[in-house]
């Protein structure tokens, strides 16, 4: 049996990210620069444009297109490659700026529930190369930490990652000893669901009087959550419910109300043929009661949570909002794609489609839903664990930034006296989905039923419309910023590795 450690566990995705874009070690050499490549590099068809959903939030996913679970952030790489383009000039900066344009990522609010940090780490016998036109420009503009150290050990770099990832990043390195500087990003996401998902107290049920209509969605049971069979079968994962019902099947309207009055009134006298002894004693204001009980069904909204979905016959989308902190949503987007393979899908995708879905999510609104029926959603939503790493350095040299890293090429002036090429960069993540919230960290280091009991009852069919928002397949998702579109994470979900949350 599991430990009980909270009292009530609220329905969340827990999203622990580790990102690391290391931008570290900085190669000394002797001579004159080879400077005569000057030409213009051209702008990438990834170019970033804005603080919006870019391609190149997708990039990663198209270039590392395995059928395995994978996590990173956008945002974090982005920063890291808009401090190092700050360090380069000539052909080495025009590649860097090919990519990221003119870039100007949104400065967020530190608080408990969020951390941003950007930071430069410069070895103490370095600090004289280090231009202080750059450390200021770092310091200003992205409200950098300039810190000098011995670099004898790593203590410094990860007590100052662990710290600006609410201790959820620790130990990133163990010896930098061979580093000269380093360019760090570090994110952090500590944050709710404005609503649960599945109530772990509480069953959702839904039932309109004198219709034929019954929604029950549990609650958790004593062995705990849905088990859910994904990926056709290969995998049996935990997972937890959403529902809706949205009820727009105007009987009066549609039936009439003088019908209706005949409709019950007939099966009533047959009825009380059989059963002499339960006559209704005023059937008249019966009548009035039942025409008044089917008239307030329409309209009717209910709700498991809050959530936002889309569908065709291609796609399923899932959305629910986070909490607001500091100012800032974020929101949590799940597409999942239902007529071929998700690494066909990722394949072809473009930024375009996936505005266009995101454009069409629904909330659980009367407005947005289809007159003369009664609309059920209805989903189960799996619940991982897993770690991914990038290949990062080699996947920025297939995007076209490379001369940063060749030893005889790259032009870091801009940054340091002495001639000097990135040598590594990195990026680390795992992502866990729970039932009680989000929290991520990246490291770039680069619902009765009414009437008689017993008694006389016409109920009426009443027309359903199903919408499975079931995610059984792989699928991929992306954590965006509610008023700019910018991606914080993405990454995609092959099989949801078991998740065991407390409870």
């Amino acid at each position: 049996m599991r430990n009980k450690k909270k009292s009530v566990f609220i329905i969340v995705f827990v999203l622990l990210v580790i990102i690391a874009l290391v931008c570290l070690f900085i190669f000394l050499f002797s001579g004159n620069k080879d400077s005569q490549n000057k030409n213009i590099h051209t702008n990438s068809v990834y170019r970033i444009s804005g603080n919006n959903l870019e391609s190149f939030d997708f990039y990663f996913l198209q270039l590392e297109n395995e059928r395995e679970n994978k996590v990173y952030s956008p945002l974090s790489i982005k920063y890291a490659l808009g401090m190092l383009a700050e360090g380069a000039d000539e052909e080495t900066k025009e590649q860097i700026i090919s990519v990221i344009g003119d870039y100007a990522a949104k400065k967020y609010i530190n608080s408990s529930n969020m951390s941003f940090a950007n930071g430069l780490f410069v070895k103490d016998s370095y600090k004289s190369t280090v231009k202080a036109t750059y450390a200021d420009l770092l310091s200003s503009k992205y409200n950098a930490d300039v810190i000098y150290d011995s670099f004898d050990s790593a203590n410094t770099l990860n007590s100052w990652v662990s710290d600006k990832t609410f201790n959820l990043v620790n130990n990133v390195y163990d010896d930098i000893s061979d580093f000269e500087f380093i360019l760090v990003n570090a994110l952090a996401i500590d944050m709710e669901w404005v609503q649960q998902i599945q109530n772990p107290t509480r069953s959702y049920y839904v039932g309109f009087d004198h219709e034929e209509y019954g929604k029950y969605v549990s609650s958790l049971s004593s062995d705990g959550y849905h088990r859910l069979e994904f990926d056709d079968d290969k995998t049996d994962v935990e997972a937890v419910e959403i529902g809706a019902v949205v009820n727009k099947y105007d009987i009066v309207n549609e039936l009439g109300e003088e019908n209706i009055r005949k409709t019950v009134t007939d099966a009533y006298n047959e009825w009380i043929i059989e059963n002499p002894y339960d006559k209704i004693d005023d059937f008249d204001a019966y009548l009035d009661q039942y025409l008044e009980d089917i008239d307030e069904n329409y309209g009717h909204v209910s709700s498991s949570t809050d959530f936002y979905f889309y569908t065709d016959d291609n796609v399923k989308v899932f959305a629910k909002d986070l909490k607001e902190y500091n100012g800032t949503t974020l929101q949590y987007v799940g597409i999942m794609p239902t007529n071929e393979s998700l690494d066909s899908y990722i394949k072809n995708i473009k930024v375009s489609d996936v505005h266009t879905l995101i454009n069409s999510l629904k909330s659980i609104s009367l407005d947005n839903f289809k007159d003369g029926v009664i609309t059920e959603i209805s989903g189960y939503v799996p619940m991982f664990h897993f770690d991914y790493e990038l290949d990062l350095m080699a996947d920025l040299k297939e995007l076209g930034i490379t001369d940063v890293f060749d030893s005889n090429k790259a032009n870091l002036s801009n940054l340091t006296t002495e001639q000097a090429y990135i040598n590594d960069a990195k990026h680390k993540a795992t992502i866990e989905f729970s039932n009680d919230g989000i929290k991520a960290a990246a490291v770039t280091i680069a619902g009765g039923e009414g009437g008689a009991s017993g008694g006389f009852e016409y109920l009426y069919e009443v027309p359903v419309e199903h919408i499975d928002l079931t995610f059984d397949s792989p699928y991929l998702f992306l954590i965006r910023d509610v008023d700019t579109g910018e991606v914080w994470f993405t990454g995609t979900v092959y099989e949801p590795t078991e998740y065991v949350p407390y409870y």
